[in-house]
């Protein structure tokens, strides 16, 4: 089963690459910020933090847009091969 699902190639297109390294750029940011506002509790950290954390999911959310709009054909190969066992 593992071998058959590893056959299954998807597509990465550059709007795909771009959002995720947006997206690890963000979440590495938010990190830091995190870390900040657990030391001082400062408000204008927190502002920033939901700020990021909103932009984290949209970027989330155009990617999963983007893979499953170019990868159906793929989306649909992996699943059969999921449901056989």
């Amino acid at each position: 089963m593992k071998k058959d699902l590893e056959l299954v190639k998807f597509n990465l297109t550059p709007s795909m690459s771009f959002e995720l390294i947006k997206f690890n750029k963000l979440k590495k940011e938010l990190n830091k910020l995190k870390e900040l506002y657990n030391l001082d509790k400062n408000e204008e950290l927190l502002l920033k933090i939901k700020d990021l954390e909103n932009e984290l999911i949209k970027c989330r959310n155009t990617f999963i847009r983007e893979f499953r709009l170019n990868n159906q054909d793929e989306i649909t190969t992996y699943l059969q091969i999921k449901d056989q066992f």
